[in-house]
């Protein structure tokens, strides 16, 4: 047994199909069918259930499926810490963040990094929140802020909530909705909204609209853009359009979810060491969300 053969079962059976896996671990099919056989060969017992067009876990799979994925996340973990140790990780770290809080708050949060960390290059990337966990999961970041939409229990990751913030499904002032006493479901899906979109694979219910004609962006400012512009409605974070709605452009819709609450977390790759950059970082935030 190693980790190619343990890597190879998982994710199959994430994807549940070995030319989706060969894809996402850009390896050959044949050689991914292999390692799977060999796998099953030592175990002495069969991992997946084989029809035509997919596989599915078998009860053995299921058995052990959380502690192959536990083994992969330690072997990451002694890599990280390796790297760590030898000084690697400290040159240069990749933030990704949404921008559910405002720009001149992330402006003055990374000179601010820059001068307390001269010794680390800090490369800050704006993200749609659906990708946040998707690009800490799969290495194309370090760390990641941003609201938590998908709030599952995922070995891979480490959700560190900050704070809690208000996401507001909000019109124009002037638009009908704003004038109605309560909102039904009914209206509401018939009336066009901007909503979130992200390039993640995974299914988001948190994330999908809820109305039956929609336009999608991967920005909240994008969202207020076009709300403020064409007359949608769309939810948005309450940091973001709090001086719209003092200066009565946004109205609130009077409608059972009009108000709700999300973590706004920090996402990291489990078993990564605390970095002291990325400490203070949340400190930071998680100071501002209090004023909410």
């Amino acid at each position: 047994m190693n980790l190619s053969q343990i890597e190879a079962f998982c994710t199959v059976a994430d994807t549940g199909s070995v030319s989706e896996a060969a894809r996402v671990l850009d390896c050959n099919r044949t050689k991914l069918s292999m390692a799977i056989k060999a796998l099953e060969k030592e175990l002495d017992t069969s991992l997946f259930v084989r029809s035509k067009n997919n596989v599915t876990l078998s009860e053995t799979g299921k058995a052990i499926y959380k502690d192959c994925e536990n083994l992969l996340v330690t072997a990451s973990r002694i890599k990280q810490t390796c790297a760590q140790v030898s000084g690697e990780y400290e040159t240069e770290v990749w933030i990704a963040h949404d921008d559910s809080l405002p720009d001149k708050l992330w402006q003055d949060l990374t000179i601010a990094l820059n001068q307390h960390y001269a010794a680390i290059s800090f490369n800050v990337v704006l993200a749609s929140s659906g990708d946040l966990a998707n690009l800490v999961e799969t290495s194309q970041v370090d760390f990641a802020f941003g609201v938590d939409y998908e709030a599952v229990d995922d070995p891979r990751l480490i959700y560190q909530p900050l704070g809690k913030i208000r996401m507001m499904s909000v019109c124009r002032a002037d638009h009908r909705l704003s004038k109605l006493p309560r909102v039904s479901d009914e209206v509401l899906r018939d009336a066009m909204q901007v909503s979130l979109a992200y390039l993640n694979e995974k299914d988001n219910p948190e994330l999908q609209p809820f109305s039956l004609q929609y336009i999608g962006f991967s920005s909240f400012e994008y969202m207020l853009k076009t709300i403020l512009s064409e007359g949608l409605w769309g939810v948005l974070p309450e940091p973001l359009i709090r001086q719209y709605l003092r200066e009565q452009q946004l109205s609130v819709i009077k409608h059972t979810y009009g108000l709700t609450q999300a973590d706004y977390c920090m996402y990291t790759s489990a078993g990564m060491s605390e970095h002291p950059a990325m400490s203070w970082l949340a400190d930071q935030i998680a100071d501002f969300l209090f004023t909410f």
